[in-house]
């Protein structure tokens, strides 16, 4: 009986939280309608909690936002969830119609029965998916390892942080790391386990010319992810976003054979970005 309290007053807990911060981003956009992260986060949040009719009207002002303002990459990241949340509403379906004309023609799918095309670096993204880092901001404030504020806090940093430099990676635990945050090994150890991806002491590895040229150093440093060695056919790859399944996907695609998965630190992935591109460099000069 005294489990199940305590059970109970930390789900109110965590729910009276989830509700401050919707009630927080809902502020923001009275003074900023169109501000991206407070329209994709309050998405996430009511999807959460299970009211998919505010889930789906802040996805639809969110793609409005994105076509306006010609940001073809990023409509195109949220058709899916556009699509899942819009069933057969007129608006979700106008709004679709117009996001899928931005694709350019090159990435068109073929279709049934047609020739399947190769996958190529081209079709794959190299912008940051500011969607997932949010939602993986939001199962850390859903799981209790961050507070109200401290979600906020992160949220906001993401927003900034993808602003303003594009050679930069864009990650939750680079803001945590950034911001000080003293939680960050329980964090990383949480979304080992609750993600089934090993830490790696990325430091510890030399990293093989091979492996780490494997991957477009713009997408290992725009998306959060390197391939550091080799087992047999398969490559062993860390990723700053255990939780974005799109990002695993693409890996395998770029490197072209299975991946294992790994977390590690943002400090310890900055210093191997570090090192892989000096291969780089001296891979340039020899030839």
């Amino acid at each position: 009986m005294a489990a199940e309290q305590t059970e109970d007053k930390g789900r109110k807990q965590l729910e009276e939280e989830v509700w401050s911060a919707i009630a927080a981003f809902e502020q923001i956009l009275e003074a900023m309608p169109e501000d991206r992260a407070s329209l994709e986060t309050l998405s996430h949040a009511y999807g959460q909690i299970g009211d998919h009719a505010k889930a789906y009207e802040y996805v639809l002002r969110l793609g409005r936002v994105l076509v306006a303002d010609g940001d073809q990459q990023s409509a195109l990241d949220l058709l899916d969830r556009l699509r899942e949340l819009s069933g057969d509403d007129a608006a979700g379906m106008a709004l679709v119609a117009v996001i899928e004309e931005m694709k350019p023609a090159s990435e068109a799918l073929p279709e049934r029965g047609g020739p399947q095309v190769e996958p190529t670096d081209a079709a794959v993204s190299m912008t940051p998916n500011m969607s997932e880092e949010l939602a993986f901001t939001w199962n850390l404030l859903q799981a209790g390892e961050m507070t109200q504020e401290e979600y906020a806090s992160v949220v906001q940093d993401l927003t900034e942080m993808s602003a303003a430099d594009a050679t930069a990676t864009v990650s939750v635990l680079h803001a945590l790391e950034a911001r000080g945050f003293k939680g960050v090994d329980r964090i990383v150890a949480y979304v080992s386990q609750d993600r089934g991806v090993p830490y790696i002491a990325l430091d510890s590895f030399d990293i093989p010319r091979e492996a780490g040229s494997l991957l477009p150093l713009d997408f290992v440093v725009r998306r959060g992810a390197l391939v550091f060695d080799f087992l047999g056919p398969h490559a062993l790859a860390v990723l700053m976003n255990p939780y974005d399944s799109g990002l695993r996907k693409d890996i395998e695609m770029l490197a072209q054979r299975p991946c294992h998965f790994y977390i590690t630190h943002a400090a310890e992935f900055d210093r191997a970005v570090d090192r892989i591109t000096d291969i780089d460099i001296e891979s340039a000069s020899d030839a």
